[in-house]
C-alpha cells in the first residue's frame, strides 16, 4: 500500500499511460537468387492507451543480391538461340507465354534480374501484363520455371503495393502456397517464403493470408523445422526458409484482433515458436536471426491477451480469496495484501507442458523472456521480450498483479531491466520503463522496487529529456513510476530527492514539447510538497514552494482529482 500522504491521482495518470505494446513488424523481405540479407525490421510501438489498436510503426525491406552473371550465362546456354545479355523486357514478356519451357525460364529469370537492378521495370511488367503470366508459371511442371517465376514475383512485389494486389487478384497466394507444399527444392522454398513475406506487409492481403498462409506455413515450415524429435516429420527445412516464414507470420501478427485470435488457436504455431526460442537459449545462441521474428510474433500475440483470452489468466487468481478481514487486519490493509500476493505467487501453474495459447502467459515463457533479456545483444529481441512482459502486466487487476510478482520475486526481472533504462535505443528504453511502470502498481512490490530501481529512475529524471530518448511516453512512465515507488518507502525516497531532481522536474513541467510528460512531472512536484513524510526533506533543499505548487501543478492536480 502507498505510504500516508500519497495522492491517488498518480494512479489515475499511471493507468492511462504505456500499458500495452505491440511489436509492429511490417517488414518486407526482398530477394533474388543469391541471398545477401539486409534485414532491418526493428520496430516497436508502445501503446499509450489500452484501447489503442496495433499500428504499423515502421516498414523495412531487406534485399537480396542480384543474379550472378554466371547464372545468366548458364540459363542462356540451355538454349543457344536465347542471348540473355541482349534480351529486352518486351522479349522476356513474350518468352513467358512461349511453348518452350527453356524460353519461359529465361523470360522469368530476366524479369527477376532486371526488376532487382531497375526499380522502374516493376511498373512496366505490371502494365504489360506480366504478373498473371508469372503467377501461371508457378504451377509449371518444370521446377526451374516455377522457381524462376517465384523469384521474379518476389522482386516485383518488393515495396510495390500495386503489384502485391495484382498477385492476389491473379490467385498468386494460393498458387504459391501449393508450390511450397509440393516442392522439395530449398531454393524454391526460399523464393516462395520470401514472396509471402513481401506480400504479408499489405493490409489488404492479410485476411486471405491469415486464412491460407498461416496454416500452410505452420504445417509445412514452422512445425517441421522446430520439431526435430518427430521422426515422422519432414524436417529438411533450410534455416533461411524458416526465417522468411516467421518474417511473414511476424507481419500477420501485427494485424487486427481477429488475426491475433486466429494465430493463437493455430495448431502447433505457438508451441513451435516457443520451442525454437528455448532451444536457441539453451544452445547459447540468443541472437539467431529467427529468434527475433519468433519473439516479435509472441509479443504481438500477448497484446490485449487478458481481454481477448481471459481463460489464460484464470490460473493466476489467488485461490479461495475472500473479502473478509484476515485476523485483525482489514481486507485493504498492507498485511492482507501481502498475504494475498504471496498466495498468488505460490499458486502459479507449474505444469511441465503448456500448449497453445496457454504458453503466452505461462511462467516458463516469462523465464524464457528473462533469459533473452540477460543474454541477447539485439535491441529488437530485447524490446520484443519487454513488450510481451509489458502486455502481460497491462490491465490493472489480479492477473497482472500476479504476473508482476512472479517476474520480480521469482524471476529477477529488475536485474535485467536496470541496464535497459540506459539503452541508447529509444524504443527499448521506453518499453522497459513502461514494464516497470506496470509492475510498480502492485503494492506488495513497491517497497522492494523502490530499493532496487528508484535510484535509477530518479537519476534518469534528473538528466535531460535527451537521455530519455526525447520520448514523451518514456518521461511520463518514469515520472509515474517514481510516484508509485517514492511514497512506498520514504527512507529510500529521502536519499533520492535532491535539488537536481526537483529542478529537472520543474523544467519538464513547463516543457510544451512533452505534453504528457509535463503533466506527470507537475503531479510529481505537487505531491512531493504535499506528502508529509517527504515535506521536511523537500523544504531542506532551500527551494521556494512555487517550484512545487504553482498555477500549473495545481491545475494538473485538480484535473486528476476530478478525473478520479
Amino acid at each position: 500500500m502507498r505510504a500516508k500522504g500519497q495522492v491517488v491521482q498518480n494512479n489515475i495518470m499511471q493507468n492511462r499511460v504505456n500499458r500495452q505494446s505491440v511489436y509492429s513488424t511490417t517488414s518486407n523481405h526482398q530477394t533474388n537468387i543469391n541471398p545477401q540479407t539486409n534485414s532491418n525490421h526493428q520496430m516497436t510501438n508502445s501503446q499509450t492507451h489500452i484501447v489503442q489498436q496495433p499500428s504499423m510503426h515502421s516498414m523495412t525491406d531487406g534485399r537480396m543480391g542480384t543474379i550472378k552473371r554466371s547464372n545468366i550465362e548458364q540459363i542462356s546456354a540451355v538454349n543457344s538461340s536465347v542471348n540473355m545479355s541482349d534480351m529486352t523486357l518486351k522479349q522476356a514478356m513474350e518468352f513467358l507465354s512461349h511453348s518452350d519451357e527453356n524460353y519461359q525460364q529465361c523470360g522469368a529469370t530476366f524479369i527477376q534480374h532486371t526488376t532487382y537492378k531497375e526499380e522502374s521495370t516493376k511498373q512496366d511488367v505490371l502494365k504489360m501484363g506480366g504478373i498473371p503470366a508469372l503467377v501461371t508459371l508457378l504451377r509449371s511442371a518444370n521446377p526451374g520455371v516455377s522457381q524462376a517465376a517465384a523469384g521474379a514475383l518476389r522482386n516485383l512485389v518488393f515495396k510495390d503495393q500495386a503489384n502485391k494486389l495484382e498477385v492476389q487478384h491473379c490467385g498468386g497466394i494460393a498458387k504459391a502456397l501449393q508450390l511450397l507444399k509440393e516442392s522439395d527444392s530449398t531454393e524454391t522454398q526460399k523464393q516462395i517464403t520470401g514472396l509471402l513475406w513481401n506480400l504479408s506487409s499489405a493490409d489488404e492481403l492479410k485476411e486471405e493470408m491469415i486464412a491460407t498462409a498461416l496454416p500452410a506455413l505452420t504445417e509445412n515450415v514452422v512445425e517441421p523445422f522446430t520439431c526435430w524429435s518427430d521422426k515422422s516429420t519432414n524436417n529438411n527445412i533450410h534455416p533461411d526458409v524458416f526465417y522468411s516464414a516467421t518474417g511473414c507470420l511476424r507481419n500477420l501478427s501485427s494485424g487486427k484482433k481477429k488475426d491475433r485470435e486466429a494465430m493463437r488457436v493455430c495448431s502447433g504455431l505457438i508451441n513451435s515458436l516457443m520451442s525454437y526460442i528455448q532451444s536457441c537459449v539453451a544452445e547459447d545462441n540468443p541472437d539467431d536471426k529467427s529468434v527475433e521474428n519468433c519473439a516479435c510474433i509472441l509479443h504481438n500475440l500477448t497484446y490485449q491477451l487478458e481481454e481477448e483470452a481471459p481463460g489464460c489468466f484464470s490460473k493466476f487468481q489467488p485461490a479461495g480469496r475472500k473479502s473478509s478481514a484476515v485476523g485483525c487486519f482489514s481486507p485493504k490493509s498492507s498485511k492482507v495484501q501481502k498475504e494475498i500476493s504471496l498466495d498468488a505467487v505460490r499458486g502459479m501453474p507449474e505444469e511441465s507442458t503448456p500448449t497453445g495459447v496457454n504458453w503466452l502467459c505461462h511462467p516458463k515463457a516469462m523465464q524464457t523472456y528473462m533469459s533473452l533479456l540477460g543474454s541477447s545483444q539485439k535491441d529488437a529481441t530485447l524490446e520484443a521480450c519487454c513488450g510481451a512482459l509489458q502486455n502481460l502486466t497491462a490491465i490493472k487487476g489480479e492477473g497482472s498483479s500476479s504476473m508482476s510478482q512472479l517476474m520480480v520475486q521469482k524471476l529477477g526481472a529488475l536485474m535485467h531491466l536496470r541496464p535497459l533504462l540506459k539503452s541508447p535505443s529509444p524504443g527499448l528504453q521506453k518499453t522497459a520503463m513502461s514494464l516497470l511502470g506496470n509492475m510498480s502498481r502492485t503494492s506488495s512490490l513497491q517497497t522492494s522496487m523502490a530499493k532496487q530501481i528508484l535510484p535509477d529512475i530518479t537519476s534518469l529524471l534528473s538528466s535531460t529529456p535527451k537521455e530519455m530518448g526525447n520520448s514523451d511516453d518514456t518521461i511520463t512512465s518514469a515520472c509515474n513510476t517514481a510516484c508509485n515507488l517514492m511514497f512506498a518507502d520514504s527512507e529510500v525516497s529521502k536519499k533520492v530527492v535532491d535539488q537536481n531532481l526537483v529542478l529537472a522536474m520543474a523544467d519538464l513541467s513547463k516543457n510544451a514539447s512533452f505534453p504528457k510528460g509535463s503533466r506527470a512531472a507537475s503531479m510529481l512536484l505537487h505531491t512531493l510538497w504535499s506528502d508529509k513524510n517527504l515535506q521536511g526533506v523537500v523544504k531542506k533543499l532551500g527551494l521556494d514552494k512555487s517550484f512545487f505548487v504553482n498555477d500549473y501543478t495545481t491545475s494538473v492536480q485538480k484535473s486528476m482529482q476530478f478525473s478520479e
